[in-house]
This record gives structure tokens, C-alpha cells and sequence, in this order.
């Protein structure tokens, strides 16, 4: 082949190489600029995926604090409306709180962070309050006075005289205490602080000296006390006598005080003795606090007076109050305390009590009486000095009550007038509480009230003509509450229901005191509660009925009754001092 010719196909192949080689850079470059617009665009994905898993963490977290703002505004007491708005950091939180019932709760937090929406739901549910009624009537100082024909089914204990007109009978026994005076023997009263205990091992005890002024025994004991979240058992107090300057580690009488008679507002606490003892004028005696455990969140308080003004004694902590030696602190004053001593006798007069094979009666004294079917004295006719039963709602759960009714909120128009009162007449019907009314609450004409949580009433309370109070089924076992500050009126067939479980009532409640008269009125065919007046006397007359009364005192006017249902001996009731909300359930939800 000629060199020229080879020349050429050289230069071609050459120039084929290059083309090559040019196209396989630019397939590379394109290969490579693809990769990194691939590379470039999953970064922006993933900034704009972190960005969205950013706002939702937020949107989250905002939504979780709006439920733990909403927790602490139901356990700190405060005042929480249907719905409020919470801003943090740029985001916000609708936070709705829906009542289910008395007892419960729901809260739904919505969080928004720059558009990105999360919620969390929340079921918050009451912790209970317990009392117990143990008798068909149960009566403080005020006595029991039964008219004509009158008749308790069931057992009736009073700090007061029983007398009864012709036919009044009592079906079960009935009990007198021995009456007191009616001021107290020694007291301090002064308080300037609330001291803590039971917040550590060191403080779990506490106690308080006192100087008997007269040679009697002593019944009845009055300490200042409330509690701090939640603690639980019994504090058990002591009366003690004095060990140079301390108390001793024995006790001359004690008796338990539950912690369900404790309300987180400070308030008297009353207690009295199984066995009352007898003290001696001019000796030192301790009251006793013994407390089993501690806790630095769930402890007790005991009002304290720091200028210690009462001469020659004090208050005391320590760690055990009642074995081994031992070694006890000032508390920097006195512990505000009450303390009766002596008395005065009281009776049973004119009154039928059980029949010819049951019933037997305990009193200072019996005039006219027939017991277990024999006129007085008989066997069945105790003559003793019976102690005090105290009534069983402390005014600091009865404080604590009122709390959870406002913390529903306050009445007022359209529901309530512009003067704060509630009326509901002519076959109405409304679901109510918890709420506070500031007025009046009247029902009348075959009205209807169903009751969905505690219903405060700071002004008169008057259910007449053929009223139906009912508690919402949501109660479930539980009982519910209406509080009046002012006298309550029950009249001409009113009937109260509770949620159809056999183990709920309506409690009605006026805290109106005014010990000499009547708060309470019940009258004409009205049935089905308890009542409960522990500063004043309630009026039954005219065939008035009620599953139980507890009272400073009772008139039971003729024909009128109160049949005592065994049930009552443990009520619940759904209505829980501030702190006592407990958490039913936490979950996110759908928004």
C-alpha cells in the first residue's frame, strides 16, 4: 500500500480516537453533573422532610405543653376555662377542656408550628372524697326532736338531747353522747403560717402542748390542718403526757383522723375518743400527730402561730413520736388547737326505741322512753356517758368542694341573670355543672336538673312543685354534690335521683351557719337525698322523707321519716380537692 494512503488512515483513526474520547468526557460529565443535580435535589428533599419533621417535633411538643399547662391548672386549683390559646417559641397551642362528667375531664391540645398541626388528648379523672354515714340520722349538739309519729328507720347517734312527742320512734338503738360546753375549755387560735410535716423521715410526728384548766375528761379535740398534694392513711391523734418538756411515748387515749377528712384549704379538723380520759387541772398534756411515712410532695400542714404567745408551751417535730427515745425540735410557735373538757349531761326523753326483740338506747339520762318493748329502766337501757361522734365533712372538703364547682366556672348570662341567679321553671330541663352561681338557685313546676359535676350556689337554694334533680349517668357509682352558702328550701314532691346505680345519691348541702335556727327546710312529699347542715338545723315536716340527714341539729315534725339505706355506710363522692386530678389516659390523636 502506498505511504500516502497509510498516512491517511492513520489520521482518521487518530481523529476517530479524539471523537471518541470527546463523547465519552461529555457522557461523563453528564453522567456526573446528573449525580450531583440527583444529590442536590435529595438535599433539598431532605432539608425540606427535616424541615417538616422540625415544625411537627414543635408542633408536638407545643401540643404536650399545652396538655401539662392544662394538668397544672387542674392541680394547682386554678380557674380553666372551655378553651385558651398557649404561645411558646414562635408556635401555639389551642388547648380544649370538655367536661364528661362530674368526675372526668377530657383535654385536647392542638399544636400549630408554622402550619404543621399535632394533638395530644388527655381523660383526667377526680381522685374520690369519701364519707361515711353510719346512721339514719346523725346529729351534733343541736339534738334530735321527733313530733308525732315520727319515725327513723334505721340508727340515730347525737352529740345532743333525743325528746319525742306521742309515737316518735327510732326502729334501730339510739345513742346520746355526753354534751359538752359550748365553748371550748383551752384553745389557741392564732395562726400566722402553715407549718410542714411528714415531708422527711425527720418530721414525719408532730405535737402540741396544752395546760388543762379544770379536772375532767376530755372530749373533744380540734386541730387546724390541710394537706399538700395527695398523701394517704390515717394520721392517728394522741393525747399525751409530758416527759420533761416533751411528750411521752405512751398516750392516754388515741383516735385516727382518714386523710379524706383533710381538704387541701387549712381547716378544724374535730375528733373525739372511743374512751375519753380524764385529766388533771394544772398538768401539761401533748396533743400528738403520728404520722407512719413521708413524702417531700404528699405531707400535711398544722397552723402555726410564730410568736409561740401561748405562755408555757409550744409546738414539737420528730421522726417517731411513740417508741424508743425520742429527741424532739421546736417548731419555732404554737399549733393552732381546740381542746373540751367536762360537760354537761344529756337525755333520752319520750321516745319508742327498736321493739319487743330489738333496739336498745344509751344516754346520761332516760325520761319516759320505752326500749326493746319495756318502759325505762330495763336491761336494754344504758345508762353511761356514751363519747362524741363528730359530724364526718370537715369544712375544708366541704372548701375543697366548692373549688372544683368553680373550677367549671362561673353562671352567667344567657344561663343565669345579670345577678348571678338560676331559674328553671314550667317542665324545663338543663344539664348544669360543675359551676358556681353567684345568685339564687330555684326549681319549680316540674322542672327537671340534670346535675354533670358539683354545683356551687352562693346564695339560696329552693327545689319546689314537683322538681326532679338527677345526676348524669356518667356518675356511674358515684355521688355527686350541690353546696349552698344560704338557707336550702325542699318542698311539695321534689324528687332527687342519682345516676341509676344503686350506689349513687345526691348529696344536698348548706354550709349556712346559724346553730340556734333552721338553714334546711324539707317539707310535703320531698324524698330522696341526703341532707347535710352541719352549722344549723334542718326542719322535716309535713311527710317529708330522706335517706339520710346529718345535722348541728334535726326537728322531725309529724309523720315525717328518714329510712336509713345500709349503702351509705361508704359513699363516694365525685368531687376532688384541687390536686386530686389523676391522669386516665395520654395519647396523640388525628387532628
Amino acid at each position: 500500500m502506498p505511504i500516502y494512503k497509510s498516512m491517511q488512515i492513520y489520521k482518521l483513526r487518530i481523529k476517530n480516537k479524539g471523537q471518541a474520547a470527546l463523547i465519552a468526557v461529555v457522557f461523563m460529565l453528564a453522567i456526573t453533573l446528573s449525580a450531583v443535580f440527583g444529590i442536590i435535589a435529595l438535599a433539598f428533599k431532605e432539608i425540606r422532610v427535616a424541615g417538616e419533621n422540625n415544625k411537627a417535633k414543635n408542633s408536638y411538643f407545643t401540643a404536650e405543653a399545652g396538655i401539662e399547662d392544662a394538668i397544672y391548672r387542674f392541680k394547682s386549683g386554678m380557674a380553666v376555662g372551655g378553651s385558651y390559646t398557649l404561645t411558646l417559641n414562635n408556635s401555639s397551642a389551642d388547648i380544649t377542656v370538655n367536661a364528661i362528667s362530674g368526675s372526668e375531664r377530657n383535654i385536647i391540645s392542638v399544636g400549630d408550628s408554622s402550619g404543621s398541626n399535632r394533638s395530644v388528648s388527655v381523660d383526667l379523672v377526680t381522685s374520690t372524697t369519701g364519707a361515711n354515714f353510719y346512721y339514719g340520722v346523725q346529729v351534733g349538739d343541736g339534738g334530735l326532736e321527733m313530733g308525732n309519729n315520727a319515725v327513723v328507720t334505721g340508727n340515730v347517734y347525737s352529740n345532743g338531747n333525743i325528746t319525742g312527742e306521742n309515737g316518735a320512734t327510732i326502729t334501730g338503738s339510739a345513742t346520746v353522747a355526753g354534751g359538752i360546753n359550748v365553748a371550748p375549755s383551752i384553745e389557741a387560735l392564732t395562726t400566722d403560717s402553715n407549718y410542714a410535716f411528714a415531708t422527711a423521715s425527720s418530721n414525719r410526728d408532730i405535737a402540741q402542748s396544752f395546760t388543762a384548766n379544770v379536772s375532767d375528761r376530755i372530749n373533744k379535740v380540734s386541730v387546724y390542718l390541710a394537706k399538700v398534694g395527695n398523701p394517704s392513711g390515717s394520721i392517728t391523734l394522741k393525747i399525751a403526757t409530758d416527759n420533761a418538756g416533751s411528750p411521752s411515748t405512751g398516750n392516754l387515749a388515741s383516735t385516727a383522723i382518714p386523710s379524706s377528712s383533710i381538704g387541701v384549704t387549712p381547716a378544724w379538723v374535730d375528733v373525739a375518743f372511743s374512751s375519753p380520759p380524764n385529766l388533771t387541772s394544772g398538768t401539761k398534756y401533748w396533743i400528738v400527730l403520728d404520722y407512719g411515712s413521708n413524702s417531700a410532695t404528699n405531707y400535711w400542714t398544722w397552723g402555726r402561730d410564730s410568736t409561740d404567745s401561748y405562755t408555757g408551751n409550744t409546738g414539737k417535730y420528730t421522726s417517731n413520736c411513740c417508741s424508743g427515745s425520742p429527741s424532739w425540735t421546736n417548731v419555732g410557735g404554737d399549733l393552732a388547737f381546740q381542746v373540751w373538757i367536762g360537760g354537761v349531761n344529756t337525755k333520752i326523753e319520750g321516745m319508742v326505741i327498736g321493739n319487743a326483740s330489738s333496739g336498745e338506747g344509751r344516754a346520761n339520762l332516760f325520761v319516759n322512753s320505752t326500749i326493746h318493748g319495756s318502759v325505762c329502766p330495763n336491761s336494754y337501757c344504758f345508762m353511761e356517758n356514751p363519747p362524741r361522734e363528730e359530724l364526718p365533712l370537715p369544712d375544708g372538703v366541704i372548701e375543697d368542694w366548692r373549688d372544683d364547682a368553680a373550677s367549671g366556672g362561673t353562671c352567667v348570662p344567657p344561663t343565669c341573670d345579670a345577678s348571678g341567679n338560676f331559674t328553671l321553671s314550667n317542665g324545663s330541663s338543663i344539664s348544669l355543672g360543675p359551676i358556681k352561681i353567684t345568685g339564687n338557685l330555684t326549681l319549680s313546676n316540674n322542672s327537671t336538673l340534670t346535675v354533670n359535676g358539683t354545683i356551687y350556689v352562693m346564695g339560696t337554694i329552693s327545689f319546689s312543685n314537683g322538681c326532679i334533680i338527677r345526676l348524669s349517668s356518667a356518675y356511674g357509682p358515684l355521688s355527686g354534690i350541690i353546696i349552698g352558702d344560704d338557707s336550702v328550701s325542699v318542698s311539695n314532691n321534689c324528687s332527687f335521683l342519682g345516676s341509676g346505680s344503686p350506689e349513687s345519691y345526691i348529696m344536698l348541702l348548706t354550709d349556712k351557719n346559724d346553730p340556734p335556727n333552721t338553714v334546711m327546710s324539707v317539707s310535703n312529699n320531698s324524698d330522696g337525698v341526703i341532707y347535710y347542715a352541719s352549722k344549723g338545723f334542718i326542719d322535716f315536716s309535713n311527710n317529708a322523707t330522706a335517706k339520710e340527714a346529718t345535722a348541728y341539729g334535726i326537728d322531725l315534725a309529724n309523720n315525717a321519716s328518714i329510712t336509713y339505706e345500709s349503702g351509705l355506710a361508704n359513699v363516694n363522692f365525685a368531687a376532688g380537692p384541687s390536686g386530686g386530678w389523676d391522669i386516665k389516659s395520654w395519647q396523640e390523636i388525628i387532628p
